[in-house]
């Protein structure tokens, strides 16, 4: 489903991000893969590819699916982003809208008809456990119960691929296991999950395929792995 084909990626000199050199990667449908490494190893500029944000250097390939991505061009980016959900560390969440407003908006944005919309976003809040705050602000959540409005909202175009990057990274131990079990959850529906994160814990107790990356190279692919880092 996935394939990056002797992508590098060098941001200059003076950049505290690691350049990405020659990577070669296959991900299948409907995996779950850990992608782990220190800050600035390269795992979220591999992510960012994904999603167009970022272009490898000449020669290198990234596809999703049928679709070359990083021959992708600007205008038709929206329409490949409706196929993958993105889910990030702070949220994202627009603070003057509900949380109801902020999966409709998404879904509106997205071409849905005000039928699909009134249909689908309860389904979606209550899928992620949070259907009796429809009608509450960002500020009045706590950092779990705002991390499963960005969940619904990265689900509210049916993707095929959500990418969670370090999704966990400014919850408690509780809240990471329970946003760990609801992204399972979405990946047993048959969604294709890519998660990268630091936590140790999480990585270890996941048993899923893990994919190390350090200094922008890919040094260990563990089909159930562990954190060695």
């Amino acid at each position: 489903m996935i394939r990056f084909k002797n992508v590098s990626k060098s941001f200059g000199k003076d950049s505290h991000n690691s350049a990405l050199k020659n990577i070669n990667l296959e991900i299948g449908a409907g995996e779950f893969v850990s992608f782990i490494g220190a800050s600035g190893a390269g795992k979220s500029t591999m992510l960012k590819m994904l999603i167009g944000e970022s272009k490898p250097d000449n020669g290198g390939e990234i596809w999703i699916e049928d679709i070359r991505v990083d021959k992708v061009k600007s205008e038709f980016l929206p329409y490949l982003r409706r196929r993958i959900g993105v889910i990030f560390q702070d949220f994202k969440l627009l603070q003057s809208r509900t949380v109801y407003e902020n999966v409709s908006l998404a879904m509106e944005v997205a071409g849905a008809s005000k039928k699909e919309i009134q249909r689908d976003v309860p389904k979606l809040l209550d899928l992620v456990g949070i259907a009796s705050k429809a009608d509450s602000y960002p500020n009045e959540l706590s950092g779990g119960q705002k991390q499963r409005v960005s969940i619904a909202r990265a689900l509210s175009h049916n993707p095929i691929l959500l990418i969670a990057d370090e999704p966990t990274g400014n919850l408690d131990k509780a809240n990471t296991y329970d946003i760990i079990t609801l992204l399972l959850k979405i990946h047993n529906s048959g969604t294709t999950v890519l998660l990268a994160t630091h936590n140790q814990e999480v990585v270890d107790k996941l048993k899923k395929r893990v994919i190390t990356v350090q200094n922008g190279e890919v040094v260990l692919d563990q089909e159930v792995g562990k954190y060695y880092i």
